[in-house]
């Protein structure tokens, strides 16, 4: 218990008539002035001869939550005069003792708040984030990741900024299609000319190995055989002599034919270089929808019409 007294020298004894109103009216004493508790120590003058001084025993520095509690005593002879008694929210104990504990408290308190609670990580939080981590890269690396289109060689099937999802699950178990559409890295005779493995491109696969393909008066001829390609934005305005696919290779070309940098500039594509097949437009909104045709694979094992 904290406390801080008006004292008179002599024994003091509780008021049997004391109520809450004493410690609200004013006190009698003509030069009484209310103490400012902000200092430690202090001491105001009275015109009673048997008034000390206001002696504060525990520092108010070290006030934690409490109350206090008004109570009177009386000197014989005496009206009542008001004691303030201070609770503090720790109790118990001797002052000095308890003073040094709340300084420790403070200390370790105002340590375990130099950073954030968001920014406090357990060893399972770690593990956590590094399994996620592991989890993504893994997802992105065998079985699917977003690309995005930067230019207009796939129009219109694909416009700049649309996002598409390209998986590369399939071609675990079979070799690219006709019609698939396939994500690859730049092939070696494209690094002669300084693209590198960073770079990726898009295109469309339009023969695969051992077919012989052409371009004769706008239409695409494989095999002897006109492809009719409705997806494409214009017939190519260019001829192109016939070539063999060869072995493990595919022919891509972009929907956008006469303006695709493709393989009938710079020939066949390894099918090691494909990272993946698009499958799925997921922007912009207006456009979400698959983009694997109905037929796949369907037109390596039929001709559309017989080449004239």
């Amino acid at each position: 218990m904290v406390s801080l007294q008006v004292s008179p020298p002599s024994l003091s004894l509780r008021n049997p008539n004391f109520n809450s109103a004493h410690c609200f009216s004013p006190m009698k004493t003509p030069s009484y002035v209310a103490p400012n508790f902000n200092h430690i120590q202090f001491t105001y003058p009275f015109n009673s001869p048997n008034f000390l001084r206001f002696n504060i025993i525990y520092p108010i520095s070290h006030f934690g939550r409490g109350r206090f509690n008004c109570k009177a005593i009386k000197d014989s002879g005496e009206e009542p005069k008001a004691t303030l008694d201070f609770e503090g929210g720790g109790g118990g104990g001797g002052g000095g003792g308890d003073g040094g504990d709340d300084d420790q408290v403070e200390n370790k308190s105002s340590t375990s708040t130099l950073l954030p609670e968001w920014l406090s990580f357990s060893k399972d939080d770690v593990a956590t984030v590094f399994a996620a981590i592991a989890v993504s890269l893994a997802f992105r690396t065998f079985i699917a990741e977003p690309r995005y289109i930067p230019s207009l060689s796939m129009y219109p099937t694909f416009n700049i900024g649309d996002r598409l999802v390209a998986e590369k699950v399939t071609y675990y178990f079979r070799k690219p299609c006709a019609k698939d559409i396939v994500i690859f890295k730049s092939p070696p005779v494209l690094q002669e000319v300084g693209y590198t493995d960073d770079d990726v491109f898009i295109k469309r696969v339009v023969a695969k190995e051992g077919d012989i393909v052409e371009v004769h008066e706008g239409k695409l001829v494989v095999n002897g055989v006109v492809r009719n390609e409705k997806y494409i934005l214009e017939p190519p305005s260019y001829d192109m002599a016939p070539i063999r696919v060869p072995e493990n290779s595919v022919f891509v070309m972009g929907d956008n034919r006469n303006n695709s940098y493709d393989s009938h500039v710079w020939g066949p594509l390894p099918a090691k270089n494909i990272l993946g097949r698009s499958l799925f437009r997921y922007w912009p909104p207006t456009r979400i929808g698959s983009t694997v045709l109905e037929d796949g694979c369907a037109i390596d094992k039929q001709d559309v019409s017989p080449a004239s």
